[in-house]
């Protein structure tokens, strides 16, 4: 396999988007990467539903994002959840924008905030309140009564972010307008009414106070692009819960690496046929915005997003030249309560998907409960490297072998690219040897050639295994020497060592002398946090607050490695104060709801200290389609049935005694990715405590 490399880029030109924040961080940005402080900048985004959580979990929340490598939080507002009905405006509990903004404030995580007025996110009329959707004049457009009414709700949104715009000294640096506009749900009649709704929503935005130093559109599917005045960002999804059958889906392309990768099929459900609007790829940088950090779950298709599916989408978007990794979710939630009505996106609504009334899981990277997903260190391993090589890696050019693919079923040939910087001459090779629901080709021994004008680079002996991902340097700069090339892939810096993972025996090739290096296992990389000069290694969650770090576990103790900036490895053992909790359950009968029959249980658990525990998890193994919980006749919770595992966190509910559970018999006409055991009972249900201890270096 060759690369031909020939420097025929030319010098990214400047776009007319900046602005300074209050701390004196300069952001601006090019039509080939962003830019903070006259540096490439490559931040890693991460969507976080502020109004689906409990507002006194968004603290950790947020800490488990940043030890996740997560630059910017960005957050939908979704209409619905503030002005349910006309005039009714509600900013308390998880509705409280400005706590949440304050927060983010505190933590130092920047925010990019997306204001809609649609939003989607398999929300009730994808955002809108009823009156809204039902309110009789056109949406979206230039309409009078429409413009009114967002303006008068932007105006209350303004007031709760008055000072928050980073030119004041708050976290928000970036505004996204709209949602895949022009792509789905109600779109403009032509292109002119487009572009000239986009361009009235960025001036009232701008009038009322939302001034900050960026403004993003959504582009997938031939939506709506201000040029010069809106960057666009891209997405793509493993797979499509929202697709209207209950077959698998043809193997994706998401795992091929394509520059510029556009994926029509989000919103594929609400699509309306526009016509697609060009774009001009050279005017702008490649950045994406909903990279799924997993997949929400449908009454009719319960897809189910492997870890492995994660981490090469992933991985293929940044070798493809992606210049901001934004994921869509990075953090489940779950819906708000509605004061008239249910907030979810359901049929009965006029959407094409029925989704659980309050679960927003999405099974990604933290979980509804709070729980890491495998995900999580998976896709934390390309976050390390972004943070501490964005310099080099942002300003590359990408370059595509002489052998690709044929097609997402071609599983021989390797499937590789190359990021390569013509100023440092270092680059990266990437390698995604994954597709999903595929068994791909390992290879052994594997090699390929980097052609230049003048000189050529073999990288050899590259052993790729089945679903590996791999990001291999070359020519890269550590300190007084030069890495030439190596067999193992690169994690992050630590002082003067660079931290590389391989699970076959490492070569490193030093243009002069020896350089600092640390080799750990990919399982070990996986697990590998960087709190300042430390790099910690944790099978559990671990997160920095105010200088200290803290473990999160359900274990009894948990060992940790460390390393400093001296290179040594060494054992810290945490150890963890859990207990027990008592859990019984007996069946109450049958029962039912809107036409559908369920079984009820009573569940009954001892009753808990809340200074002795953290958290508190149900573990509830059941038969059926869906189940409810309920406390105190109120629906708290619910799941709909995938194969994988369900873990309700009970703290955000008082830790309640008394619960009763709801299972729906199996549904035959449902699509399962996970294998699936039919039936209608509770099998078995059991607690798991939750324990935070300080990890003492």
């Amino acid at each position: 396999m060759k690369f031909i490399i020939k420097d025929n880029s030319q010098e990214p030109k400047m776009l007319p988007m900046e602005g300074r924040a209050q701390n004196g961080d300069y952001y601006q940005v090019n039509s080939k990467y962003l830019i903070k402080n006259g540096s490439p900048f490559l931040p890693v985004m991460g969507e976080f539903h502020f109004s689906r959580w409990h507002p006194d979990e968004w603290e950790e929340a947020i800490l488990k994002m940043k030890a996740g490598g997560v630059d910017i939080a960005a957050t939908y507002v979704f209409w619905i959840h503030h002005e349910e009905r006309q005039g009714e405006f509600d900013f308390t509990g998880s509705r409280n924008l400005r706590r949440f903004l304050e927060t983010c404030k505190e933590l130092d995580m920047p925010v990019w905030l997306r204001i809609g007025p649609w939003c989607h996110g398999e929300a009730r009329n994808g955002g809108f309140p009823d009156w809204i959707a039902k309110g009789g004049f056109p949406l979206r457009q230039n309409h009078p009564e429409y413009l009114k009414h967002v303006k008068n709700y932007w105006t209350k949104l303004a007031e709760q972010a008055e000072g928050m715009m980073c030119k004041d000294g708050g976290p928000i640096i970036g505004i996204q307008l709209e949602n895949e506009y022009g792509h789905c749900y109600d779109r403009p009649k032509t292109r002119e009414e487009g572009f000239a709704h986009l361009r009235t929503l960025k001036e009232m935005a701008v009038e009322l106070g939302f001034v900050t130093p960026y403004y993003t559109v959504t582009a997938w599917g031939g939506a709506y692009v201000l040029d010069g005045e809106t960057l666009p960002v891209y997405g793509g999804y493993v797979d499509a819960p929202w697709a209207q059958h209950t077959k698998e889906q043809p193997a994706s392309e998401q795992f091929l690496f394509i520059p510029f990768h556009d994926d029509k099929t989000i919103g594929s459900d609400l699509a309306q046929g526009v016509e697609q609007v060009e774009k001009d790829t050279d005017t702008a940088p490649y950045l994406t915005a909903e990279l799924g950090g997993g997949l929400q779950v449908t009454a009719h298709r319960r897809t189910y997003p492997y870890p492995e599916d994660i981490e090469a989408q992933a991985l293929c978007m940044l070798g493809a030249g992606a210049n901001l990794i934004g994921y869509y979710m990075y953090h489940g939630g779950y819906n708000p309560d509605g004061r008239y009505s249910t907030l979810q996106e359901s049929k009965a609504t006029g959407y094409y998907n029925d989704l659980p009334i309050k679960s927003y899981d999405f099974q990604t990277c933290i979980r509804e409960s709070g729980l890491l997903n495998k995900s999580y260190g998976k896709v934390k391993k390309w976050h390390l490297l972004i943070r501490d090589f964005q310099e080099i890696l942002a300003p590359t050019d990408v370059y595509l072998p002489d052998q690709k693919p044929s097609s997402p079923e071609d599983l021989e040939t390797v499937r590789a690219a190359v990021r390569h910087n013509h100023q440092t001459g270092a680059g990266f090779l990437f390698i995604n040897n994954h597709q999903r629901k595929r068994q791909m080709q390992p290879h052994q021994n594997w090699s390929c050639r980097l052609s230049f004008d003048n000189h050529t680079i073999e990288l050899d002996g590259i052993d790729i295994a089945t679903d590996d991902c791999l990001v291999i340097p070359y020519n890269l700069p550590m300190g007084a020497t030069v890495l030439e090339k190596t067999n193992a892939s690169l994690l992050c810096r630590l002082g003067d060592y660079c931290i590389f993972y391989t699970d076959n025996e490492p070569r490193y090739q030093f243009s002069g002398q020896p350089g600092k290096v640390i080799t750990l296992s990919t399982w070990e990389a996986e697990r590998a946090y960087k709190f300042g000069d430390k790099l910690l290694i944790a099978d559990c969650a671990l997160y920095e607050k105010n200088g200290e770090i803290y473990a999160l576990s359900q274990k009894a103790k948990e060992e940790i490695i460390a390393y400093g900036t001296d290179g040594e490895r060494r054992t810290i053992t945490v150890e963890f104060n859990q207990v027990e909790v008592g859990v019984n359950f007996a069946e109450l009968g049958d029962g039912k709801s809107e036409d559908e029959v369920y079984k009820a249980y009573q569940v009954k658990l001892e009753a808990v200290d809340p200074s002795q525990v953290h958290e508190l998890y149900l573990k509830i193994d059941y038969l059926g389609d869906k189940a409810e919980v309920y406390h105190q006749d109120q629906l708290i919770a619910d799941w709909f049935t995938t194969g994988d595992d369900w873990y309700l966190a009970l703290k955000r509910y008082g830790y309640p005694q008394e619960l009763e559970l709801r299972i729906y018999p199996s549904n035959e006409d449902v699509y399962f990715d996970l294998p699936v055991e039919h039936g209608w009972e509770l099998k078995a249900i059991s607690a798991v405590s939750g324990a935070r201890a300080k990890v003492n270096l």
